[in-house]
């Protein structure tokens, strides 16, 4: 049932509880079976990978042929191509808006600074076997590695039972130019990409997310090799007023129920009648589907409707609870965004639906729909970019510096720095600060 709260001091409480939920204990309690996968896989190599000794899938197999890429074109209908394409070049488009450039700055003295940006040499995308999220996952990993000029891109990906992979997925994969793709589940697949065996070169980057061990393992796996950024929190947020439809906003918090069934799903509103048709439509709409267990947990445990008397009060609590997705369904909802002060991604308007960013841009979330627990990480070109400082330093400017940069070196006690300054610098004697 999903709650409706009038007075604002239960509210704070409430919104309390959601936001300090923690899966630390579950992280612990697998973490010892999945370092023992790694450490297998990186001493067996491939042998580990395979599923077992009476398996149809060997080794040679386990990277999908160019038989099955091409055939996989011929299994999905046309405009699901169409869709695909179309969701890559809005994608790439947004991405290009974030592709940092490289520069150098000359300054007097010959002084050059600067900053060089690098493609990483390989990356490794773990795509979900789940349904939900599948194809968004993938497009929000490829796409900006593609911006970034990765020269190669690894796609892996658990197949079903017969050791396929989808074909919509296969197809997907193709337009944004991934060829090499192999069948790995969970745990092997990101130790296959962090270790690297005789089959599949080791990457420099993984990205993706999947069940709670992948999240576990690429947390282990990082320093090793470079992984995106871990997010705890993947709440959504709607504010609304008198204007807005009630229909669509019960089914915007189905839907990230759907996606993520432990996220914070919360309407704030001013008005006590559009909260109570939300309340009723969510109602309606499980009694009629009684077998979406994981989103009716979803909407019972983090689910709320927050009725306060302005929504001055609304912004107030909404900057505290620092939403990941905020969907502003207000008349003037750029008025609104001004005042917000926190929060990763806002939807304006009640035409743009978080479904907009998953597929089109302005979102980079990835997230998980494997279970109960959910692990999420944000993709972006900078994921897939190596960065370099460029400093060089004439010996007329250093002799300029030198003094000073003893004055600081000495003041930090710091002897060693001292003497690069100095035997750069064999005539000129530093400052006594005192």
């Amino acid at each position: 049932m999903l709650r409706i709260i009038t007075d604002q001091a239960e509210a704070l409480t409430e919104l309390g509880r959601i936001n300090h939920r923690s899966t630390d204990r579950d992280f612990r309690l697998q973490e010892t079976a999945v370092r023992d996968i790694l450490e297998r896989v990186r001493v067996q190599g491939d042998t580990a990978l395979l599923p077992s000794a009476d398996s149809p899938l060997k080794t040679p197999s386990l990277r999908v042929s160019g038989s099955e890429l091409d055939v996989a074109y011929q299994q999905i209908p046309k405009d699901l191509l169409s869709a695909i394409q179309v969701a890559c070049r809005q994608l790439d488009a947004f991405h290009r808006q974030q592709l940092p450039k490289s520069w150098v700055k000359f300054a007097e003295d010959e002084v050059v600074q600067g900053k060089r940006y690098l493609p990483v040499q390989r990356a490794g995308l773990y795509v979900s076997g789940s349904r939900g999220s599948r194809l968004s996952n993938l497009l929000m990993q490829a796409i900006p590695a593609k911006v970034a000029q990765v020269p190669q891109i690894v796609m892996v990906t658990p197949g079903n039972g017969d050791y396929k992979i989808a074909p919509d997925l296969l197809v997907a994969a193709q337009e944004v130019g991934i060829e090499e793709i192999y069948r790995l589940d969970s745990v092997k697949a990101i130790a296959a990409l962090a270790y690297g065996t005789r089959s599949i070169p080791k990457v420099e980057v993984i990205t993706g997310t999947g069940d709670l061990e992948v999240a576990i393992a690429k947390n282990l796996v990082n320093g090793l090799v470079r992984i995106d950024n871990p997010i705890e929190r993947t709440d959504l947020v709607i504010i609304a007023d008198s204007s807005a439809n009630p229909l669509q906003i019960a089914v915007d918090l189905l839907s990230q129920a759907e996606q993520d069934p432990t996220s914070a799903l919360i309407l704030f509103t001013s008005d006590r009648q559009i909260a109570a048709t939300v309340q009723a439509i969510i109602q309606d709409y499980f009694q009629e589907n009684p077998q979406n267990i994981l989103m009716q947990k979803a909407i019972a445990h983090y689910g709320l409707i927050v009725v306060l008397d302005s929504l001055d009060l609304v912004v107030e609590m909404v900057n505290q609870f620092s939403p990941y997705y905020l969907l502003l369904a207000v008349v003037e909802p750029w008025d609104l965004a001004e005042k917000i002060h926190h929060a990763r991604t806002i939807f304006l308007g009640q035409s743009s639906p978080k479904a907009i960013g998953d597929y089109m841009g302005g979102n980079s979330l990835l997230i998980s729909t494997e279970g109960t627990l959910r692990s999420a990480s944000t993709v972006g070109v900078e994921t897939f970019l190596k960065q370099s400082n460029l400093i060089q330093y004439s010996p007329i400017a250093l002799k300029k510096l030198s003094q000073t940069l003893q004055i600081l070196v000495k003041a930090e006690g710091l002897a060693a720095p001292m003497e690069t300054i100095r035997l750069r610098n064999p005539n000129q004697k530093p400052t006594d600060p005192s």
